[in-house]
């Protein structure tokens, strides 16, 4: 699943494959000014990061 959140300057996605890592990808236009893996001690707390944020 991914989610997406526009801001002025920049928008992030955030993809969820069902496991314990949320990917986050924030792009300036076309380039990718940061990628990063947010890690989660269970599939539970993943999944609330990513249905509440």
């Amino acid at each position: 699943m991914t989610r997406h959140e526009v801001y002025p300057d920049y928008h992030e996605s955030y993809e969820y494959h069902g496991n314990t890592a949320i990917e986050i990808t924030r792009k300036q236009g076309r380039l990718t000014i940061k990628q990063d893996w947010i890690l989660f001690d269970s599939v539970e707390e993943a999944q609330d990061f990513f249905y509440d944020n």
